[in-house]
């Protein structure tokens, strides 16, 4: 550990006023902690529900200087609320100069692994790829942002959506934006996206009670200017879209979204996203935040913004030894590294979102063989890559306890 540098662990709870305020105001200071997601009432709601949850109070020749809100799987550690939270990270001033890594090793842990994790360079990570969180900027009102999007050459795909609406509107009867502050509303949600998981093959994040308590808990704080969303359209008085969403200040962030199949030629999903942007420019809201990842589909909305990592910091000859192995294999026979790669990636994220949702081995091991088994009936081909990918899996699995 460098020279001055001291790291205690706490449960959020034990946070002191004074040390509240400064996290207040280490997120006013620093532009990358923009998101809802490192507002203290988030990481208070997470930290009631999530297991293993915790945050490090890290000081630097006496003085606290930074926060790292966590959960504790074993030798891992991931972001507080993981799966669930997108964007994570120091809490700090910009440019303190915490090596994250030394914070990862005085907390006794052989591996941080991140999705997106915000104000860190790429190379203080073992291992790590960029990808930009896609923003639209609405602080000119909802007008101002349509233009914005037609000088990105985004146009046509305004005026097709336009066009779907007036469709939507004419065999089905008049749309209607709302929030909703329902209960049964997010039930609904949270139902249709499990349904979605188990359809599509993904790991089904809302089968561990905490993940639904921790939205649950979210929707019951009443604030203007912090807590949960739900963003539900309309048509002819029958539901056929609606997602959550997160609000923190002037920033909301899009979370995830459900929409009625039968509905999908109207593109019900578009339709609800710029509705909710027209409403959140009317209410002042400066950014929306689509998430990390410059896909197609979010392209059209948002444009770039700064970069968040998903990768690790590890400290664990073992892990580095057994990537040596792999790449070593990858050089060797080049022909699979397509495939290897491709499996091995997949298996790691599902991994991930396992060892986040199920703090017991023996859960998490039931779940990786359902996911296994799901992952290998959708992708046949790739039977070789999902080998090695078990074997790596299960020996990060047994690495992290």
């Amino acid at each position: 550990m460098g020279p001055g540098l001291n790291v205690e662990t706490r449960t959020v709870a034990e946070l002191s006023e004074a040390e509240r305020t400064l996290w207040a105001q280490f997120r006013a200071a620093n532009p990358a902690l923009y998101s809802p997601y490192f507002d203290l009432r988030y990481i208070e709601a997470a930290a009631q529900w999530a297991p293993g949850a915790a945050v490090a109070v890290v000081r630097l020749n006496g003085q606290t200087a930074a926060f790292l809100p966590f959960q504790r799987r074993g030798g891992l550690l991931q972001p507080l609320g993981a799966p669930m939270t997108d964007y994570h990270g120091l809490i700090a001033r910009p440019d303190t100069g915490i090596d994250l890594r030394e914070v990862i090793g005085a907390l006794g842990a052989r591996r941080y692994r991140f999705s997106g994790l915000m104000g860190l360079p790429p190379e203080r990570a073992t291992q790590a790829e960029a990808r930009p969180a896609m923003l639209a900027d609405l602080r000119q009102g909802y007008e101002g942002y349509l233009a914005d999007r037609k000088a990105a050459g985004h146009w046509n795909y305004v005026k097709d959506k336009q066009r779907c609406m007036r469709q939507l509107v004419k065999a089905h009867g008049p749309a209607k934006f709302r929030w909703s502050k329902d209960p049964d509303d997010l039930a609904r949600l949270i139902d249709g996206k499990r349904d979605q998981m188990r359809r599509t093959g993904q790991h089904d994040v809302f089968a561990t009670s905490w993940t639904r308590g921790l939205l649950m808990s979210l929707a019951e704080i009443d604030s203007q200017d912090f807590g949960l969303r739900v963003a539900v359209l309309e048509a002819g008085g029958r539901q056929i879209a609606a997602e959550v969403g997160l609000l923190s200040g002037d920033t909301y962030h899009f979370w995830f979204p459900i929409y009625d199949r039968d509905f999908a030629r109207f593109s019900p999903g578009a339709l609800l996203s710029y509705e909710t942007l027209s409403v959140l420019a009317e209410e002042g809201v400066s950014f929306a935040d689509f998430g990390p990842g410059a896909e197609s589909y979010k392209r059209v909305f948002a444009d770039p913004g700064p970069d968040v990592l998903e990768g690790d910091i590890h400290i664990d000859p073992f892990i580095t030894g057994l990537r040596e192995l792999v790449r070593h294999a990858r050089e060797a026979h080049p022909q699979v590294h397509g495939r290897l790669a491709s499996a091995y990636l997949r298996l790691d994220r599902r991994l991930d979102r396992i060892t986040a949702c199920e703090p017991g081995l023996e859960g998490q091991l039931t779940a990786m063989g359902r996911s296994l088994g799901a992952l290998g009936r959708r992708h046949r081909r790739l039977s070789i890559g999902l080998g090695a990918g078990l074997s790596l899996a299960s020996a990060g699995l047994l690495i992290s306890e």
